[in-house]
């Protein structure tokens, strides 16, 4: 399904797995890091985090002061990347799970297509990558994309509403653990596939 409206044909990426949620504190970051776990060995494997910014100099997209690296965008994007395991950040806890890189996009949401073309130069078409975002799925169609929301209902936030149905599958958790049969994913020539 193409999701992308005017922008013409989404980007190709079947070597990416995106992991998206519908809120915060689902998982997701556990989820990831436990792929890489499991499809080290598998080829090269890149973690990445993306942050979808809403505007320059605005305020942080998860809320309070925030640590500023998204209010400093001096373009419509920048890729970082995280060289130091050690910490709680998402980005060092995908580094620490074994991922060879770990790169951070940091986009603004009305750049998104533009961020993704970036990122996917900057990951390589033959390294898979283990990708956690939702607003990326609108620009981009990867091998699989999963949506991971919590086992209690809760309210949905915009940018899971917008891609939602175009999730392979839900995986309901309770932010440690998660109704996936980790046997269906698996990695064919190179793209992420669903056995099921």
């Amino acid at each position: 399904m193409n999701n992308a409206g005017a922008r013409g044909p989404l980007l190709s990426a079947p070597h990416m797995l995106l992991l998206g949620s519908t809120g915060r504190d689902c998982g997701k970051t556990v989820f990831a890091c436990e792929a890489v776990r499991r499809f080290l060995g598998r080829g090269r494997l890149v973690g990445v985090k993306v942050t979808t910014v809403l505007e320059r100099d605005g305020p942080c997209p998860h809320g309070g002061d925030g640590c500023g690296a998204c209010s400093s965008l001096a373009r419509n994007y920048a890729i970082s990347e995280e060289t130091e395991a050690e910490g709680h950040k998402d980005t060092q806890r995908l580094l620490a799970s074994g991922a060879d890189r770990v790169l951070w996009l940091r986009v603004l949401r009305d750049h998104i297509e533009e961020g993704a073309r970036a990122l996917l130069e900057a990951i390589g078409p033959d390294t898979l990558a283990v990708c956690e975002s939702n607003s990326l799925r609108v620009a981009l169609e990867p091998g699989v994309f999963l949506m991971i929301q919590p086992r209690v209902a809760s309210s949905i936030k915009t940018s899971a509403q917008c891609v939602m149905e175009l999730a392979n599958r839900q995986v309901f958790s309770d932010g440690a653990t998660f109704d996936f049969d980790w046997d269906n994913l698996d990695v064919r020539d190179g793209r992420w596939v669903l056995r099921s």
